[in-house]
């Protein structure tokens, strides 16, 4: 066979193998390979607002804001709650995405009836974190951009996309933060 003419990945009857040329022909981009962020594309969905959290929290008491979780009936950390975490007497739900193929950011699962104060939104890219951080008010009126129901005829639960141009850098997030704070009325 010439050096220009690539075998077919699906020609075989080995099942893993099979397999490996069909996650070839379905392989997103290569921009996290070897980035500092990569591991966040191993972390299963589910453990990934975990991660956001831990971040924040670590990120929040580097900066000297006061940072508290909601707590469970035997006083342990809560896993569901309203709200997510506590900065400085803001109650926010805190949404974690990973940047897509697209280069946007999906934040899921933004649910209005929850009581909280606002959302804050953290955006990892393959090597840059984002932010962006809302009222409630702003997020149900459209003033932080459109959200879509994540279920067809549902309006439990939403979907926040974000571009990088539409969100800060996490360097920006102590200046950003004490505005928002200032300005917050609850």
């Amino acid at each position: 066979m010439p050096d220009s003419v690539i075998p077919n990945p699906l020609d075989t009857s080995d099942p893993v193998a099979l397999m490996a040329g069909v996650l070839l022909l379905h392989s997103d981009s290569d921009k996290w390979l070897d980035a500092p962020f990569e591991r966040i594309k191993r972390v299963s969905n589910t453990r990934v607002g975990a991660v956001g959290q831990d971040f924040m929290e670590n990120y929040a008491a580097s900066l000297g804001v006061e940072c508290i979780f909601p707590l469970n009936a035997a006083g342990k950390r809560a896993t569901q709650s309203p709200w997510d975490i506590q900065l400085d007497g803001i109650k926010f739900e805190l949404k974690t995405a990973s940047e897509d193929v697209s280069g946007n950011f999906q934040f899921n699962h933004i649910r209005l009836h929850r009581v909280y104060d606002a959302v804050l939104c953290l955006g990892i890219a393959p090597a840059t974190l984002y932010f962006g951080m809302w009222t409630k008010a702003d997020i149900a009126t459209g003033k932080a951009g459109s959200i879509v129901s994540m279920e067809k005829g549902a309006n439990a639960s939403y979907k926040l996309t974000k571009r990088s141009a539409n969100l800060s850098p996490i360097s920006e997030f102590r200046d950003t933060f004490t505005d928002f704070h200032s300005d917050w009325k609850p």
